[in-house]
């Protein structure tokens, strides 16, 4: 039985990327042109830049045939020491290569899938494995501030030591925010404290006025001391 032929994209339409779908290779592979035109090098400039960080130089025909993994007619597997590579290469952070390339079509439409082509999802979801989510944010926090704490300042790098200051800024910043809520608290229950008081005046006023009694018997609060000149709407002390 001949197998199915998988669906092809056609990379000179502007809608193929969300009508196909793409694989987390075909990301890297988008990246990898997009970092090569950053630059404005040819692929043999891209194949000698890489070679120092690899191991092993790659022709212009490799480097090509890379990039073209986008378009589907042949997916290059690239392995974490080519990413890493080409981040070394290309001077920029290994996020870069797992950046989803802007919509060509509406967003909902534009998916990521896996190399079978099964389990489409959005593929703007790419940015919460790139950047993380809030919770896995706080999990890599942990595990880079446990990380910079076995290592002495002197030996960190530049990129390092910018990163143990954006930490150090993040937990500030983290700092701030919760004692402007708890402040934001107190005052709140302060308010209601002071709305229940005036609505426990003014209903002990009224059972005083109704039964004839002194409204001191009821035990009214210290705020309503007569002697103070106070009134049911005064909230002050």
């Amino acid at each position: 039985m001949a197998r199915p032929k998988k669906p092809r994209a056609n990379p000179d339409t502007d809608a193929f990327v969300g009508l196909i779908g793409l694989t987390a290779n075909q990301i890297v592979a988008y990246n990898l042109a997009q970092a090569r035109l950053w630059r404005d090098w040819t692929q043999e400039q891209a194949a000698e830049a890489i070679e120092p960080f690899l191991g092993v130089r790659w022709s212009k025909a490799s480097v090509s045939q890379a990039e073209r993994s986008v378009d589907g007619r042949f997916v290059r597997n690239f392995s974490a020491d080519e990413i890493a590579a080409f981040a070394q290469a290309f001077d920029l952070p290994l996020t870069w290569f797992f950046m989803p390339p802007p919509p060509r079509i509406p967003t909902g439409n534009v998916l990521l899938r896996n190399r079978d082509g099964s389990n489409p999802r959005p593929l703007a979801g790419l940015i919460d494995l790139v950047f993380g989510t809030e919770e896995s944010q706080a999990f890599l926090t942990l595990r880079l501030d446990a990380w910079l704490e076995h290592n002495p300042s002197m030996a960190l790098t530049e990129a390092q030591t910018r990163i143990a200051d954006l930490v150090r800024h993040r937990v500030e910043a983290l700092l701030r925010e919760r004692f402007l809520e708890l402040g934001e608290w107190r005052r709140q229950l302060e308010g209601i404290a002071s709305h229940l008081e005036d609505l426990e005046i003014t209903a002990k006023r009224a059972v005083a006025a109704e039964a004839g009694i002194d409204p001191a018997e009821l035990r009214m609060p210290w705020r309503d001391d007569e002697a103070a000149g106070a009134s049911p709407g005064n909230t002050e002390g």
